[in-house]
């Protein structure tokens, strides 16, 4: 894939819809026509998320929601070797009634705490840039994750939880159901998902410097196993 250098900062766009129906949200930065990682059937819809299962693959049994109390401390850091993530997370949440981005743009992924926290059994979301100022974001290769594919989230002196891939979409930014990717209907009972967000797809320039927007959104979700 190739990748162009431009300023990357996506925003969501707010109304009553925020907390009801969902957002969309819009971009300024490069972009790139990608191939989806491996294993992946981009024909699914939201509604077969609770069913994905990776090619070649069975069925993981169920995890059980953890006996054990939560973590009650801040969420520390988010982990993935298969794409080089490895960044501190920053808490975000609403500015000028719109869902917030993260202040280091480059350096930190954000959690929104608006919506549920990592090891409470439900599902946390993150997003983050794909780029900035002409340098790779947190989320640069969200798209190039393989079904199975290990995430850790580290809470702040506290334990570190383990995630899967189950699932990569490309949605267009115009239909991208921000509504059921953040409450997640389709998550089964007993699991725990994280949902990570960010631009990709074609890139549209729109300005003489290069600026312009991103015609898709990519989201990575995966399922708690440790």
């Amino acid at each position: 894939m190739q990748t162009l250098s431009y300023v990357a900062a996506f925003s969501f766009v707010s109304g009553l819809a925020l907390l009801t129906l969902g957002v969309a949200f819009r971009s300024h930065g490069d972009g790139a026509e990608g191939i989806v990682a491996s294993g992946f059937d981009l024909r699914q819809s939201p509604a077969a998320l609770a069913t994905v299962t990776p090619v070649g693959s069975q069925p993981s049994p169920l995890v059980p929601t953890p006996t054990t109390a939560a973590f009650g401390g801040a969420v520390g850091r988010i982990r993935a070797g298969s794409i080089g993530l490895d960044h501190p997370v920053e808490e975000i949440g609403i500015t000028n009634n719109q869902l917030d981005t993260p202040k280091d743009a480059i350096g930190s992924v954000g959690w929104y705490y608006i919506y549920p926290k990592p090891g409470y059994g439900q599902n946390a979301v993150f997003a983050a840039h794909k780029n900035f100022d002409f340098h790779a974001g947190p989320f640069s290769k969200l798209d190039q994750f393989a079904p199975g594919d290990r995430i850790t989230i580290a809470m702040s002196g506290g334990p570190t939880y383990t995630y899967e891939v189950i699932f990569y979409q490309r949605y267009p930014v115009d239909s991208i159901p921000m509504g059921e990717l953040i409450t997640a209907p389709q998550r089964p009972p007993g699991e725990e998902w994280i949902t990570l967000i960010t631009c990709g797809g074609r890139f549209e320039v729109t300005q003489s410097n290069g600026l312009g927007h991103y015609l898709e959104r990519d989201v990575v979700i995966a399922k708690r196993t440790e």
